[in-house]
């Protein structure tokens, strides 16, 4: 019951402290993560601090920067001694807004949104010898164009300069585990 008391109370201490800001004017910070998504999907992002202290407490900020984004997947089928399949690329080159709150101590939360342009290709191959065969577990899309998305994140900074970061929302990926440098 004690150790139940003292948590309860440390708890509620850093919660109630002012947090210090960790992402302010002229911070830059890049990031490198791996996602869930269609197969195996990294991204890297550069983000500039270019407003802090947005609301009454000080507490707020705005960062942009850029977003890169690259998934690969490939599904594969085989019956009969015939396997057929699909190889497919996901490639987003983009900019990037977040709005960050700082809550509590050493964690910065952000939410924001990324417009860029993506580059999807497809590759079949091989091919069943059955009238029947559905092919529709493949994906068939090739092309380029504007994309748009959401996300929420989190960044924990395990150093003054060094985080580790979960966020979901969509670009390669829906959900994103990886590292921050703030400098």
């Amino acid at each position: 019951m004690k150790k139940l008391l003292l948590f309860i109370v440390l708890i509620t201490s850093t919660l109630s402290m002012q947090a210090q800001d960790v992402f302010m004017k002229g911070d830059n910070l890049i990031g490198a993560k791996i996602g869930i998504g269609d197969g195996l999907a990294t991204s890297a992002t550069y983000e500039n601090c270019i407003v802090d202290g947005l609301f009454r407490n000080g507490n707020g900020a705005i960062g942009i920067g850029g977003y890169l984004g690259y998934a690969h997947d490939k599904v594969e089928i085989s019956e009969q001694g015939i396997t057929v399949g699909c190889k497919y690329n996901d490639i987003i080159i983009g900019i990037q807004g977040n709005l960050h709150i700082q809550f509590v101590d050493r964690l910065d939360t952000y939410a924001g949104a990324m417009l860029g342009y993506e580059i999807v290709n497809t590759k079949n191959y091989g091919r069943s010898n059955d009238p029947n065969f559905d092919y529709s577990h493949f994906i068939n899309v090739d092309g380029s164009g504007m994309t748009f998305s959401l996300h929420l994140g989190a960044r924990y900074y395990l150093t003054d300069n060094l985080a580790a970061n979960i966020e979901l929302g969509y670009g390669v990926a829906f959900a994103n585990l990886g590292l921050s440098y703030r400098f």
